[in-house]
């Protein structure tokens, strides 16, 4: 599953990359209207990010 995370969150981007260097998880790269795109099968991890960060399934 894809999810797309607003720009409004920006400042956690670098905090998100850093953390999902590793693993099954992708994170990156941003689009060109400033969503950072992430890419999992972690059903628990996207829900996290969904509820915290308003990110959008794609």
């Amino acid at each position: 599953m894809e999810l797309l995370i607003p720009p409004r969150h920006r400042e956690q981007f670098g905090t998100l990359k850093e953390h999902y260097a590793t693993g099954p998880t992708k994170v990156g790269p941003i689009t060109w209207n400033g969503y950072l795109r992430v890419r999992t099968d972690d059903q628990r991890l996207i829900d996290a990010l969904k509820q915290e960060l308003d990110a959008q399934p794609q």
